[in-house]
């Protein structure tokens, strides 16, 4: 837990093990737990930190800045997961990040540490090849909502403008 000597929000779980191989490829992975970034560690993929839970935050994503601006987020899919998701967009789009979701791409992992146990070329395949962010929440909301009646479409668009309208770059609008 949050303590008076440990604030989640600012601690950046491995980086202090990741960041010249962060400099080195020029991108970072963020997971949601301790573990999933051990598990890549010891796999080799070391470019991968991790946040104490969904709880990304820009002190998260200035941190990172002064190694990378290509930042891949590989949250669980659950619904913290993609709420995590959907705040981090505005936050790395402001501080003028790209961020890029990492699919898992295996149905039967629910998360990196258990596709690292299942084949480590299967995780390295989906950090090289992130899904634009907001492109993959429009797949979420996709499977959500259905896209052919009047009210998938407005809740779709209700929920994307929703994320939108917290981005402040005028670029990007």
């Amino acid at each position: 837990p949050q303590t008076l000597l440990y604030d989640k929000s600012r601690h950046v779980f491995a980086l202090h093990l990741a960041k010249e191989t962060i400099r080195l490829k020029d991108f970072v992975v963020i997971t949601e737990g301790q573990m999933d970034a051990i598990a890549s560690h010891q796999a080799g993929v070391k470019n991968v930190v991790a946040t104490a839970g969904t709880a990304l935050t820009e002190y998260h994503l200035r941190a990172l800045s002064r190694f990378t601006q290509d930042v891949r987020l590989s949250f669980d899919a659950d619904k913290a997961g993609i709420a995590a998701t959907e705040r981090a967009i505005a936050i790395a789009s402001n501080l003028g990040m790209t961020l890029g979701i990492v699919v898992l791409g295996d149905p039967e992992a629910k998360d990196p540490d258990e596709l690292i146990q299942k084949d480590v070329k299967l995780w390295e395949q989906a950090i090289d090849t992130p899904k634009d962010a907001v492109e993959w929440l429009l797949d979420i909301y996709a499977a959500q909502y259905d896209f052919g009646t009047a009210e998938g479409k407005r809740k779709i668009t209700d929920r994307v403008l929703g994320i939108i309208r917290t981005i402040e770059d005028p670029v990007l609008l």
